[in-house]
């Protein structure tokens, strides 16, 4: 696998019709889309049905060139997450999410008011554990990024942790009209996700994301 260090520069527009986020799920992607209105509802990804959904970069360069888009003219960015955190945050938003209703995750919805975390990592590593089609939480971070060939494929790669100056960074890099505010919306009040794990189930989720953490260098 390979990240991008740089690109020339003429290769990318300046404007916000020609960039696309790749929406990883529960990595602040509420709050870069609200940043990033009206421009996002003009997105090839929001105005494509074969687009709906948190589609990983190769799905949508297939939707795309199927609709004569080059996705090679856009500048792709994508926000990530430490991985630790990341199944924290899915746990209890589904939990949370009565019938599935906003996640569109009904069967782990049930399952999981009924699940401590430690049982939600046991159904995580359990291949033959019933789960909705979608599959997000089973992938691992990277697999929203990569092309066919497995490299990193989006230009840009921002943090959750450090969101609000990465966006300010990216706005800065490409010029964009954009207003990134002071305030998080879904920001969690939770305690920190570390005091979530046992060791053993620390070392399941690191096995678990393993090119995650190579990629983007988190650490427990």
């Amino acid at each position: 696998m390979m990240v991008p260090t740089h690109r020339k520069q003429g290769w990318f527009s300046r404007e916000k019709e020609n960039m696309l986020f790749v929406h990883v799920p529960k990595c602040g992607g509420k709050f870069v889309e609200r940043v990033f209105q009206p421009w996002i509802r003009k997105c090839p990804s929001r105005r494509l049905e074969a687009a709906a959904g948190h589609l990983r970069w190769s799905e949508y360069n297939l939707v795309f060139s199927t609709n004569g888009i080059d996705i090679a003219a856009m500048t792709s960015f994508a926000v990530v997450r430490n991985p630790w955190d990341w199944h924290v945050s899915w746990f209890h938003y589904i939990r949370q999410d009565g019938g599935g209703r906003r996640s569109g995750h009904a069967l782990e919805a049930a399952l999981f008011r009924r699940f401590s975390f430690s049982d939600y990592v046991d159904w995580l590593e359990d291949d033959d554990a019933p789960a909705s089609p979608q599959n997000y939480i089973k992938r691992q971070i990277k697999d929203y990024l990569t092309d066919e060939n497995g490299d990193i494929a989006v230009a840009e790669i921002l943090r959750q942790e450090s969101l609000e100056d990465d966006l300010r960074g990216l706005a800065k890099k490409y010029d964009l009209a954009i207003r990134i505010g002071d305030g998080r919306i879904n920001s969690s009040e939770r305690e920190s996700y570390r005091k979530y794990y046992s060791d053993l189930n620390r070392e399941r989720i690191g096995l678990r994301h393993k090119d995650d953490l190579h990629l983007f260098g988190y650490e427990f």
